[in-house]
């Protein structure tokens, strides 16, 4: 049988492969969109009064801390440091949680 046959003798196959591969393309462009959206993502978070903010990227390494100079004066380097730490935390859980939206907001609308 020559490859002419092959596909005459079933036209749907290459209509169901055609399909199957554009299917493919288009999942792998959302992943490719999720990949760069959490490569670019940075989340912050602000202890409870504002005097510190932490912002880290979707590691969970911290790129940026802002502090009140006011605290810095006021408060022991003890406080400072605990309050810094949970301010960081809270970032990287917010992080964790943006990250899970964008997997599930990304597989619903892969489900046709």
């Amino acid at each position: 049988m020559t490859e002419t046959t092959d596909r005459a003798a079933d036209p749907n196959l290459r209509t169901d492969l055609e399909d199957t591969y554009g299917r493919y393309e288009e999942m792998r462009s959302g992943v490719d969109e999720l990949q760069r959206s959490v490569a670019a993502m940075q989340v912050s978070a602000e202890s409870e009064a504002g005097e510190v903010r932490a912002t880290v990227d979707a590691d969970g390494r911290l790129v940026d801390l802002r502090l009140n100079p006011q605290v810095c004066r006021e408060w022991s380097p003890e406080t400072l440091a605990r309050v810094i730490v949970e301010t960081v935390q809270h970032a990287s859980a917010g992080k964790s949680r943006q990250i899970e939206q964008l997997v599930t907001n990304h597989r619903s609308a892969e489900v046709p």
